[in-house]
């Protein structure tokens, strides 16, 4: 089986990098462009989320059809920030409008939760078939960073609106603690005032990283699904955690976590008591690349690919 991997794009960014990491698990070595391959592919996988294609949706998933409508090939599509929970209910149906486009293009449709496999229901009337983001493997950690000399409470991954540093820095008031942001600042944003930004991280820089943090720190109620949320989980840490779908969902599967409202109250436990951020080991978690074969097989199976878009 031959499968060209699209997800055009900055290396670093979180899409892409899921895209490699999907790619490597199911055993295609590298990301490319269909057609690159020593022979045409059989089948193409793409990663779409918005940001990638286009200044706003609507450009985007004119790109992605546009793109894919000369495909020759069954085409799996990976939805990634699926739309159906943003508080400006006017964005949201024009991203539900860009993301049926895009739908209406593949030949099957992958999402990394349950919660989002219903988004795509009632967003399009389609079905989605949910095969979870991967558990990272920690790397060997570096030398413990300089800020873990003083308490922490740390929030993996990129700085952006929305991630939870600012309601990080409002419960660490009067408690003692530093907020840390473990990652860049995301292009085009700036950090809160007072949040203590690392920069890029290597993996061993990250797994070092996830090992000095006094508290871990998980708190967008809203994310469809969560890279920095696992990466605590795959360090073996327990991180305090805001309710939401995606994490409850995790909790329900797992038993690793312990979603909250009550983030104050669930920091406040986790200061007195550091051992309940720790794990004994990583959760189970399932296979993501042998999920994606037998995904690719599926589609190879039931149809070929015919004009699209």
């Amino acid at each position: 089986m031959r499968v060209a991997v699209h997800a055009p794009g900055d290396p670093g960014h979180g899409v892409v990098r899921h895209a490699r990491a999907v790619a490597g698990l199911a055993g295609f070595s590298e990301i490319s462009e269909p057609f690159e391959h020593d022979g045409p592919p059989d089948l193409v996988h793409a990663h779409f989320t918005d940001a990638l294609f286009g200044p706003d949706v609507a450009t985007a998933a004119s790109a992605f059809a546009t793109w894919a409508a000369d495909l020759r090939r069954p085409l799996v599509v990976t939805l990634h920030d699926v739309p159906g929970a943003d508080p400006d209910p006017a964005r949201d149906a024009r991203r539900a409008a860009g993301y049926r486009r895009v739908i209406a293009c593949a030949d099957a449709v992958v999402v990394s939760s349950r919660h989002e496999a219903e988004r795509v229901r009632r967003v399009a009337g389609a079905l989605a078939r949910v095969i979870p983001l991967p558990l990272p493997l920690p790397a060997r950690p570096a030398p413990a960073p300089a800020w873990a000399q003083r308490p922490s409470l740390v929030v993996l991954g990129f700085v952006y609106p929305g991630k939870g540093h600012d309601l990080a820095l409002d419960l660490a008031a009067g408690r003692g603690v530093r907020v840390v942001a473990a990652g860049a600042v995301a292009p085009g944003h700036t950090a809160p005032a007072g949040v203590l930004v690392t920069g890029a991280l290597t993996d061993a820089e990250l797994a070092a990283a996830a090992r000095a943090a006094t508290v871990p720190f998980v708190a967008n109620p809203g994310v469809s699904a969560s890279g920095s949320l696992l990466a605590w989980l795959a360090h073996g840490r327990r991180p305090v955690t805001a309710a939401g779908a995606y994490a409850d969902e995790v909790a329900a599967d797992t038993g690793a976590l312990a979603p909250t409202a009550d983030l104050a109250a669930a920091l406040d436990r986790a200061v007195a008591h550091p051992a309940t951020t720790w794990l004994d080991t990583p959760p189970a978690w399932p296979d993501v690349g042998a999920a994606h074969r037998a995904l690719y097989r599926d589609v190879l199976r039931s149809r070929a690919a015919a004009g699209r878009c």
